[in-house]
């Protein structure tokens, strides 16, 4: 290099340019391998025979079994508080795994798992920023996605840990909003009806688009939920009318008798069980002794979380925007809502997230407040971290609930008040 160059001690633009996709692709390979080498240790965790319990995918893997025997997946339970609890369509939609050993379908498992993450943050992470021309490139969205997942990282952990389905409902929820905003209203209706399918929590989405005036729109996912569901019982044949019975019972009505009072349920419903007396909670057994899944304070709060949800579709300048604070709903309203369930929580994380880019100082600080709090009441609460005595008594007091609800206010707040932040498009 000559004496006096310009460029002398300097990184010239054309090689930042270069070497921005090479990190990315080198951040896409090691994840890829970290994905595929962490599926040996999380696939272990389902254990190795499909006859006892150990994590919530041999449920899901015995039921699938069930079916391809050609009984009912609620016929015969692992356990008798590890029974399958979801419409039938899952149990028949993973028959392709329960055909395979239990350790090489769990693999697989965690696999879609993974994979739905992933997605679901990347489609949250465009969605969030699309409307800002100055943040489109792919550095900022990779940011917005791996903060969103950092936030809920302990509960995608406990998803992996216990092979729970939430991951690939999150994924059928964000992509049904994904898939509407760039017009493919066909798949978006058949990914939210596949989130219904497998979680009824979903179906909050229809008072979504009902509030956004999509009557044709809502009439279409409900005829097709109705064909689905229907579809999925007939194909139990003569054991559809007993099937349906049970789910309505153990599901719908709570007949299984979980206690809604129960530490890990950080929903809405769990936070009132706790704040109530002993009296009170005798007061909310039915008839049979079954918990209630409601109560006249648990109603009327949610009643007012709804109506705050959908003030701000109908007012929210965005579509992400109006939708996030019902998929914040659907963990909050909830009567069981495991914390496990919060991954849920990925997509108004990642509005959030994005807001921060592109609103004014107070409300961006408000932003930043409410994201460390959340990341706070999440994940420092763990029992890998505080111990187990300060984690228990972080569930008794509804510190998830809490950190959701956060969330939840500053969604409703930053599509009620948009004077905060900059409007759309505005960068």
């Amino acid at each position: 290099m000559q004496e006096g160059d310009p460029t002398q001690g300097h990184s010239s633009p054309s090689r930042s340019k270069t070497r921005a996709p090479r990190v990315v692709l080198a951040g896409c390979i090691a994840i890829a391998l970290g994905v595929l080498l962490g599926g040996l240790h999380f696939a272990g965790r389902s254990g190795a025979t499909p006859d006892s319990y150990s994590n919530d995918f041999n449920v899901y893997y015995h039921a699938s079994r069930e079916v391809l025997g050609g009984h009912g997946p609620y016929q015969h339970s692992l356990g008798d508080w590890t029974p399958y609890i979801y419409p039938p369509f899952l149990a028949e939609l993973i028959i392709p795994l329960a055909v395979l050993p239990l350790r090489l379908a769990a693999y697989l498992w965690f696999l879609i798992n993974a994979a739905s993450v992933i997605t679901a943050a990347w489609m949250s992470a465009a969605l969030a920023i699309e409307y800002c021309e100055k943040l489109l490139s792919p550095g900022p969205r990779i940011g917005v996605a791996v903060c969103a997942v950092l936030i809920v990282f302990r509960f995608v952990l406990d998803n992996f840990n216990l092979g729970q389905v939430n991951p690939l409902v999150t994924a059928l929820v964000v992509a049904h909003i994904y898939l509407y905003v760039r017009e493919n209203k066909g798949l978006s209706a058949l990914a939210l009806v596949a989130a219904i399918s497998i979680k009824l929590t979903p179906a909050l989405m229809l008072a979504y688009h009902l509030t956004r005036l999509r009557l044709k729109f809502s009439a279409i996912i409900v005829s097709l939920l109705a064909v689905i569901t229907l579809a999925s019982f007939l194909a139990l044949g003569s054991e559809a009318p007993d099937a349906f019975r049970t789910f309505v019972g153990r599901t719908l009505k709570n007949e299984q008798g979980y206690n809604l009072s129960d530490a890990g349920n950080q929903s809405l419903r769990g936070a009132v069980a706790r704040l109530m007396t002993n009296a009170d909670r005798e007061s909310a057994l039915d008839q049979s002794g079954s918990r209630k899944l409601a109560n006249e304070a648990t109603l009327l709060l949610s009643a007012l979380l709804l109506a705050a949800a959908i003030s701000s579709a109908a007012r929210a300048s965005s579509e992400l925007s109006a939708a996030a604070p019902f998929v914040c709903c659907m963990v909050l309203l909830s009567p069981l809502s495991w914390k496990a369930h919060f991954v849920l929580l990925i997509l108004p994380l990642a509005n959030l997230l994005a807001r921060m880019k592109t609103s004014t100082r107070p409300w961006r600080s408000l932003i930043i407040a409410n994201l460390a709090a959340a990341l706070a009441l999440f994940n420092l609460t763990s029992p890998r971290v505080v111990g187990l005595p300060a984690a228990q008594w972080s569930d008794a007091h509804s510190l998830v609930f809490v950190g959701a609800l956060l969330i939840f206010i500053v969604s409703v707040v930053d599509a009620l008040m948009p004077k905060f932040g900059k409007q759309p498009h505005v960068c």
